[in-house]
């Protein structure tokens, strides 16, 4: 796949994050690395740290198909890096690895894990010890198994892979998160139950957010927002598995969530702001502050218009106008690029371009600079940085839609002012292949 256009700057940094990709495949790897990570250290499990690795579980071991979805200095995979970067690495050839990474979480969830697909994995397929020391106590974002259900439905379409709707183990995650799972913590920490799970804490006692440095929440936007995407791919491959009657109603659902929290959950008394959490005692919190060194709102506020949950009005409107506003401020700016990462997927859905354009360039402007973690490197060594970059070029600049199934491709461009033409070649979907052309509003597209 090759990118050209009178933009410099754009075909300069699709070259960039696509050699960049290369760096992180792991595939083939022979006697690499498991379970290593902060600090040059092993960890193992129960909490066991070793220096050296003397333990069979940090013996170097072959890799499965693979590349880095996480931090740089840990030798190991995380859901919330996978999902977003897998379009990405789908696009730039990288099918196997995609497929296989998915499958290790889905197929790792249990009744034991309470149905939560474990957070991270070693590049050999087993279990990444510093994020599930044992299976009491282990990461687990309630975001990021909606985010896999969706992701499942995401992958058919650009891939045209019946695995990812057919395959027994695959649908029976997809099952259980969106029944038990839901069930099991709806009311666990309110006194009732309105279809909602609910965090208890912090990440290793079950959170309801991905916003890990704020407070910790019952419930949160940016779960309810995955929530509401995940149900719609639910029923999506409900519909194509022959089941239409149960699809409808997972489609009514979703609409009754959407309904739910746009007139109910998300009002604020005297305010057309958008509640972003509720804490264990009830109260809603909508204003996105820094306190205490951490920061309050962030990706439990921009997930809203980002998963489409929210309305597209006025309300939607200014809250988009608030959360430009509040990245802007370098004291709302949340100082993990891996937060930024999102924010181009925000702005296009509504027609905002420039805004989402603008967040593209200071992404890439920060490539070289030091990461917040001085192990990781530099920002660009971050993976997501790269494989974001190029689903956000794809998906949003052109925006590029298909039915890989079915053989159908779209092309509806959300060009901003400074790029003028866009000619994609060797652009993959499922078995075919196409070149596409835009100048402004003026699109060619000749599949092969």
């Amino acid at each position: 796949m090759k990118l050209e256009s009178s933009s410099i700057f754009l075909q300069e940094s699709f070259e960039w994050a696509q050699n960049k990709t290369r760096q992180f495949i792991v595939t083939g790897t022979k006697n690499g690395d498991i379970n290593k990570g902060d600090g040059g250290k092993w960890y193992g499990p129960n909490r066991r740290v070793i220096k050296s690795p003397s333990e069979d579980w940090a013996k170097p071991k072959d890799y499965k198909p693979a590349f880095w979805a996480g931090y740089f200095d840990r030798t190991a995979y995380y859901i919330r890096d996978f999902v977003h970067q897998a379009l990405g690495a789908y696009l730039t050839g990288l099918d196997e690895e995609v497929y296989n990474m998915f499958y290790t979480f889905v197929s790792n969830a249990s009744e034991k894990t309470g149905w939560f697909a474990p957070w991270a994995f070693n590049f050999d397929g087993s279990i990444y010890y510093m994020d599930t020391p044992n299976l009491n106590e282990f990461v687990r974002e309630i975001t990021s198994q909606f985010e896999l259900v969706e992701t499942a439905y995401k992958l058919y379409l650009w891939t045209g892979d019946n695995r990812y709707i057919n395959d027994n183990v695959i649908f029976n995650f997809i099952e259980k998160i969106m029944t038990d799972f839901i069930s099991n913590l709806d009311g666990a920490v309110l006194p009732y139950k309105n279809g909602i799970p609910e965090g208890f804490g912090d990440i290793f006692k079950i959170t309801s957010t991905y916003n890990e440095r704020g407070f910790h929440a019952a419930e949160a936007g940016d779960s309810i927002a995955a929530m509401y995407q995940a149900i719609l791919a639910y029923a999506n491959i409900l519909s194509l598995r022959g089941k239409p009657a149960e699809a409808e109603k997972q489609f009514i659902r979703a609409n009754g969530l959407r309904d739910y929290f746009n007139n109910d959950w998300s009002v604020i008394k005297n305010s057309d702001m958008f509640a972003y959490a509720i804490d264990n005692k009830g109260k809603k919190h909508y204003k996105w502050i820094e306190r205490r060194h951490a920061l309050h709102g962030g990706e439990s506020l921009f997930f809203i218009p980002l998963k489409r949950l929210s309305y597209p009005n006025e309300r939607n409107e200014k809250l988009l106008d608030y959360i430009f506003e509040k990245e802007l401020d370098k004291k709302t700016r949340g100082d993990n690029i891996e937060s930024l990462t999102y924010l181009p997927e925000v702005f296009f859905p509504y027609g905002q371009s420039e805004r989402a354009w603008f967040w593209m360039k200071h992404i890439i402007s920060q490539k070289d600079k030091p990461h917040e973690r001085k192990s990781q490197g530099k920002n660009g060594d971050y993976p997501e940085i790269s494989f974001t970059f190029i689903s956000q070029v794809i998906e949003g600049i052109m925006g590029i839609t298909v039915n890989a199934a079915e053989g159908t491709i779209c092309v509806s461009p959300n060009l901003p002012e400074e790029i003028e033409d866009i000619r994609l070649t060797d652009f993959k979907y499922g078995n075919k292949t196409a070149d596409i052309i835009i100048n402004k509003n003026n699109v060619s597209v000749l599949t092969k």
